[in-house]
């Protein structure tokens, strides 16, 4: 899953490029409390603005390597503009979100064809899951202790598939709370885990017509598809002007107001989740649901103008209908609470993706499903082994 063997000669090389480039790696530890990080990396961090392309910019990892960003031909514009300035070489692949696998396969042309890559595939990699489980997961106990009134009970997550790794937070959270459920949402236009099925959609950073490999399928309690006109509906009610007046009349506060631009297309499809969940389970005023906003509408402005140039200005009576319809008049259909061979239905449909394409093991398949307690229960130690080497890779830059 995730081998910590040492590549000696490389990391001699990797250690002198970070002490060039001024590369600090962050552990896991600090990421999950940030009162961890050194001062002199605080500092820095104040005059680092959010998009800026730095090492230290949210601690986030860039190892001065020749990069190569593959995704489909149909996301949205603002994600193109902004991988070219983050990544060497950007490649689109035919299709729109629902068309993973034309990824997959330009990353193997590429193996097969240049000696000098090495692919991240966010859907198989371990270090998603555990960074997942021990971060966000974190988040989530911590946000939960700070809200909960005398008498509330964390209920469950509720999470689009995407590549996997934010269900790895649900993980986390069961085992805190044994009874709580994670649900894992699709887009009904393309419903692989509900029905097998296939198709397109407009929730882009879901992806879809297959099990992410680093899915815990056998840990995940229910599925919930998410129509993409509900969720393209809910982004215009909370970025348009006339839905900003009409969210303010129904007596929404005007600071909550100025935060919904944070909530993009998939942040709306898992908020939307959240409601059909407390409706299917009619939950009070006691239970809990968290979710996630993964990502914000800086990625979909165009996604607004192409609305505006499809149906017109939108306006208060627009926006009274999309909160009507895509809010309170969502429903519990298109739902499933999965029972043990739901769940194993769901986890057979990895062995077409990941064995027959992707050249992965049946071995490790079943050991993930028969062996689950085991499997995925040996990820989470692997945070602490892997922040001894990260600390020691940072004393030998000196940088610190």
């Amino acid at each position: 899953m995730i081998d910590l063997t040492m590549n000696e000669e490389q990391l001699k090389r990797t250690v002198e490029r970070a002490r060039e480039r001024n590369i600090i790696i962050p552990t896991f530890e600090q990421m999950k409390d940030p009162e961890k990080i050194p001062a002199k990396i605080k500092e820095r961090l104040k005059k680092v603005g959010l998009w800026d392309v730095d090492p230290v910019n949210l601690f986030r990892i860039t190892l001065a390597c020749e990069s190569i960003a593959i995704l489909p031909e149909g996301m949205s514009r603002e994600r193109f503009d902004w991988l070219r300035t983050v990544a060497g070489e950007v490649i689109a692949t035919p299709g729109s979100e629902s068309n993973v696998k034309e990824i997959f396969d330009k990353t193997w042309e590429l193996k097969r064809t240049r000696t000098d890559v090495v692919a991240f595939n966010q859907f198989e990699e371990f270090g998603n899951y555990l960074w997942h489980h021990e971060v966000t997961g974190s988040a989530i106990e911590e946000g939960f202790r700070l809200v909960a009134r005398p008498g509330d009970e964390f209920f469950g997550v509720t999470f689009t598939s995407g590549s996997g790794g934010t269900l790895a937070a649900g993980d986390h959270m069961k085992k805190l709370f044994p009874k709580s459920k994670i649900a894992v949402g699709e887009a009904l236009q393309c419903p692989t885990l509900l029905q097998n099925g296939f198709g397109a959609h407009r929730i882009e950073g879901i992806g879809d017509k297959h099990v992410p490999w680093i899915h815990n399928v056998k840990n995940t309690d229910m599925v919930i598809d998410v129509d993409d006109a509900d969720s393209m509906a809910l982004i215009r009610l909370c970025n348009e002007p006339a839905g900003h007046a009409f969210l303010k009349s129904r007596g929404v506060p005007v600071e909550l107001i100025g935060k919904l631009p944070l909530m993009g297309i998939s942040s709306a499809a898992n908020v939307i989740m959240a409601i059909k969940m407390a409706k299917y389970y009619e939950l009070t005023g006691k239970d809990v649901i968290f979710t996630v906003f993964t990502d914000s509408m800086e990625m979909y402005g165009s996604r607004l103008r192409e609305m505006e140039e499809e149906y017109g200005d939108y306006s208060e009576v627009d926006a009274a209908v999309d909160f009507n319809r895509s809010i309170l008049g969502l429903g519990t259909d298109w739902m499933k609470e999965l029972t043990y061979y739901d769940r194993k239905t769901i986890h057979n449909l990895k062995y077409y993706t990941w064995i027959e394409q992707q050249e992965r093991e049946l071995e490790e398949l079943n050991a993930q499903w028969y062996d689950a307690d085991s499997y995925w229960g040996s990820i989470p130690p692997l945070a602490a082994r892997i922040d001894e080497k990260i600390r020691t890779f940072n004393s030998m830059t000196g940088l610190l």
